[in-house]
């Protein structure tokens, strides 16, 4: 008897134990909602800064919040359902039908929700009136200017990882992975500074949208300056530009989120002469009885060159005798194609190649298309004339802007770069882009003489003499080419290209400006020489001015003295600092504070902060700021 009754102690109290254990497991498996990413990483990541050259912030993860349900613990869904509705601006019906057909426990309502939303939510869970919603944190993306160089700087998505631009070339910095890099349980991604200046940036946007405007092209604009020492670039415009803050807007398929520069890939018409031209001077005469081409080399233009198997190639003109420089400041067909004769086929494929075309620039841009050249074997009567013309060839606009470095720079081929540094968040500098010269391209003399060649096409009757730039003196070159239409199987006779370059000031060229127009369709206009040339000169001025370039005729005054200016200080350590006339740009390093949430009104400067200066800091504060 007294065996059995110990059994049964026993039994009774294993059984309430195995209860116990059941208990607790039912808890924290059922009851208790799990975030899978937590349980898997015990670090958060914090994604690092995009900036401009100068450290002007471009994107920046910002601290917003992540709504949820957790299923076992919803109450009155329907009447959660509705206020949730009326915070997050979502329809009712779209969350209840969250409820009722998501199949997990966790029901995601809304992502990247507001402070002021997410403080609503959750101060109806405190009061009781909503119960079974979560409030967590979800650390987002801001892009501060907006459509500002949109197409190099990319998107990162919902997950925080780069999907495109250098948001996505630059990943590996922007959002680094390893558990020895946290500091009290962050690693802190990496700041990435891009070459580009965004007042340069600014002046070449304004520039685009005023041909967008005015002749409305069918497939865009591309604008970009480049540093003509260095190859960095400092302008990168593909226009129509992208809204960065609601990129989730536009389909995957949607043309306008084309990087253009780097992959939209046409031929680019008479521009491509500087490199051919080049090429003619540089290469010794290989074909036997004709003339090597020197810049004194003389051709004759009747309107016409018949020297092909079929009709004869057009000209703008009958420009009668005329120079190896009067090819480049009329844009001469027949000078040009005439000129071809004196090198071969292979000859002249390996200069063009030696230009760059065909292969990617090395420029950080992700999915660069390389364009092609046609191998010589597949080469007509028609091929080598028409490629010197810059068709039958196709290119994207880095590439022009790499060879356009070979003129600049005494012969010397640069490789363009996006990438100024990166810097980890100690202020150390972990990659760093240099000046990289590949190779010399042909000889300083013939560099030096097609500057001076350009030169004569921005003045007089050259075709880029409508530049209307003052007192700096500018070497450019045209372009207008006829697309070519696959559904009629030729070139078309109202789709163009308008282009122009410009590599300035042209006895020490410190800037190369490169103007692609797609198929203006309004403004009865459609040549490089009457869209691209002024557009070319209104931006070249404006960098002029920006710069300090001296002009002809300027009065230079000498000032031996320096002004000191000190930028304010704004750093929060244990009190509210004075933030009144802070830019939003000083705000900005706020928004990676976790002891803060900002809510910043209007544009500007800051005209109004709570709490008050010296107010002292309190984890969970809110900052507000006033800007006018």
């Amino acid at each position: 008897m007294e065996k059995t009754r110990k059994a049964i102690l026993i039994f009774f109290f294993a059984f309430i134990f195995l209860c116990g254990i059941i208990g607790r497991y039912f808890y924290l498996m059922v009851l208790v909602p799990r975030d899978d990413s937590l349980s898997q990483k015990k670090y958060r990541v914090e994604r690092g800064p995009i900036l401009d050259r100068n450290g002007v912030v471009l994107a920046i993860q910002t601290r917003l919040f992540r709504v949820t349900a957790w299923r076992p613990t919803l109450k009155n869904p329907d009447y959660v359902a509705k206020k949730l509705s009326e915070i997050l601006e979502i329809p009712e019906e779209e969350i209840k039908e969250k409820f009722e057909k998501s199949g997990g426990k966790v029901i995601q309502i809304a992502r990247k929700v507001s402070y002021e939303a997410a403080e609503k939510i959750q101060d109806l869970q405190k009061s009781g009136e909503i119960s079974g919603i979560r409030v967590d944190n979800d650390y987002g993306r801001s892009y501060p200017e907006k459509e500002l160089a949109s197409h190099l700087i990319g998107f990162a998505g919902e997950d925080n990882k780069g999907l495109d631009g250098v948001e996505l070339q630059m990943d590996k910095y922007l959002y680094p992975d390893g558990a020895e890099k946290a500091f009290s349980g962050v690693v802190y991604g990496n700041q990435v500074y891009l070459t580009i200046d965004v007042n340069i940036q600014n002046f070449a946007q304004q520039a685009s949208m005023d041909v967008m405007e005015q002749y409305e092209p069918l497939d865009g604009v591309i604008t970009l300056v480049a540093d003509a020492k260095t190859g960095e670039i400092l302008a990168y415009v593909s226009m129509p530009e992208l809204d960065l803050n609601n990129y989730t807007k536009y389909q995957a398929d949607d043309p306008i989120k084309m990087n253009k520069p780097a992959i939209y890939t046409y031929e680019p018409g008479s521009v491509f002469k500087v490199f051919s031209i080049s090429s003619f001077l540089h290469l010794p005469g290989s074909v036997e009885g004709k003339e090597k081409v020197t810049p004194d080399s003389h051709f004759f233009c009747n309107g016409f060159y018949t020297n092909v198997p079929g009709p004869p190639i057009k000209c703008t003109g009958r420009h009668g005798d005329i120079d190896t420089g009067d090819i480049i400041k009329y844009s001469c067909n027949p000078g040009t194609c005439t000129a071809s004769e004196s090198v071969t086929n292979e000859a002249f494929y390996y200069m063009i190649k030696q230009f760059g075309f065909g292969e990617p620039t090395g420029t950080e841009v992700p999915k660069e298309e390389p364009g092609y050249v046609s191998p010589v074997k597949t080469w007509t009567g028609y091929s080598k004339p028409t490629k010197a013309m810059g068709q039958e060839i196709s290119v994207n606009a880095l590439q022009i802007i790499k060879a356009a470095t070979v003129v600049a720079n005494h012969g010397m081929m640069l490789v363009p770069h996006v990438i100024k540094k990166v810097v980890d968040a100690t202020g150390h500098v972990v990659y760093e882009t240099e000046k990289q010269p590949i190779q010399e391209v042909v000889s300083p003399d013939v560099a030096d003489s097609m500057l001076l060649m350009m030169e004569r096409a921005s003045v007089d009757r050259g075709t880029a003499r409508r530049h209307n730039v003052g007192g700096v003196r500018m070497s450019m070159k045209t372009g207008t080419a006829q697309v070519y239409d696959d559904a009629i199987k030729k070139y078309s006779d109202e789709k163009f290209t308008a282009s122009c370059i410009a590599i300035f000031p042209t006895e020490d060229p410190q800037y190369i400006i490169y103007n692609v127009v797609f198929h203006p369709m309004k403004g009865g206009i459609t040549t490089g020489a009457g869209i691209a040339v002024p557009a070319v000169g209104k931006l070249a001025n404006d960098i002029i001015s920006y710069k300090g370039m001296q002009r002809k005729g300027d009065t230079v005054l000498g000032f031996d003295g320096a002004i000191d200016v000190q930028e304010r200080n704004y750093t929060v350590i244990d009190v509210v600092p004075d933030f009144t006339g802070a830019s939003k740009k000083h705000l900005l390093p706020l928004f990676k504070d976790d002891r803060f949430n900002l809510k910043i009104k209007g544009e500007g400067w800051v005209v109004k902060q709570s709490p008050e200066p010296g107010t002292p800091v309190e984890p969970g504060m809110t900052l507000e700021f006033e800007l006018q």
